[in-house]
């Protein structure tokens, strides 16, 4: 393991680090879900939703390695343990709504290309830009789930019972 992000101008860096995936994971697969299905949308915001997918999906890898590194300085009860074990679970889901909305944009871009060469509409096009589009909206509200039920373990944890809360014992070095 490496200490990425352990610390942010002298903070824990994992509390920051979460915030950012939680929020933009979520919006993400809100604007992947609006893209699916109205083209207008999808000229507008399309790669905005993707990059915003692609940068939730590495906050997200970064909140969980700061995790692990904040694990070794907090006191571990049940609901700590059970938290840091369902990490990867918050990668895998933005993962799955990153990803969603690049397959998304890179279909669409490979229509455009074909509309701007002046071929033909393949008649696979319609049905596949459905199918693609009906398991995005499938997948963004899954790792979405996954997201938000990681974010709120982690906020379980600390604040649930704040007698027994983690205490952070961090140096700061």
């Amino acid at each position: 393991m490496f200490a990425l992000f352990d610390s942010i101008f002298g903070l824990p860096g994992h509390p920051l680090l979460v915030h950012a995936a939680v929020v933009l994971v979520p919006l993400a697969a809100i604007g992947t879900v609006v893209i699916a299905f109205w083209p207008a949308a999808r000229n507008r915001i399309g790669w905005i939703t993707a990059v915003l997918g692609v940068i939730g999906f590495f906050f997200a890898f970064f909140a969980k390695e700061s995790g692990e590194a904040l694990l070794e300085t907090v006191r571990v009860t049940a609901a700590v343990k059970s938290h840091a074990e369902m990490g990867d679970q918050g990668v895998i889901g933005a993962f799955l709504v990153g990803g969603s909305a690049c397959t998304l944009m890179l279909f669409d871009q490979f229509v455009k290309e074909r509309a701007k060469r002046n071929l033909p509409e393949l008649s696979i096009t319609r049905p596949l830009r459905t199918l693609i589009g009906v398991f995005a909206v499938v997948l963004c509200i899954f790792g979405s789930v996954l997201v938000v039920n990681v974010g709120h373990s982690g906020a379980k944890a600390t604040w649930e019972n704040k007698d027994v809360a983690p205490t952070v014992t961090y140096s700061g070095d």
